[in-house]
């Protein structure tokens, strides 16, 4: 039994490493652009994510994703905890649009 649940901690770190390198690897265009259509979609501001992780954004970190003069997105760890407190896949940050 220990076995079998050893083999699913794996499967899952290996998943999350996975997806991890992929959206460390995807153009920085295509984070950011996705990032502004799920704040549009699900009605997002970035007010909403700054009070839920006010220890970890800043106003400027935010902004600063939006902005189209800056090439900042996300660390995926930040982009990974947007999509789990407002329920979306982070996939949803690497599709093509």
């Amino acid at each position: 039994m220990e076995n079998n649940r050893t083999e699913d901690i794996k499967q899952d770190q290996a998943e999350f490493f996975n997806l991890m390198n992929r959206y460390n690897n995807v153009d920085r265009k295509i984070i950011k652009a996705n990032l502004k259509r799920l704040m549009k979609e699900k009605e997002i501001k970035p007010n909403d994510i700054m009070l839920l992780f006010t220890k970890d954004f800043t106003i400027n970190n935010v902004y600063a994703w939006t902005n189209k003069a800056a090439n900042n997105i996300p660390l995926f760890d930040q982009a990974f905890n947007i999509a789990t407190k407002f329920n979306f896949s982070v996939e949803e940050f690497l599709k093509e649009i």
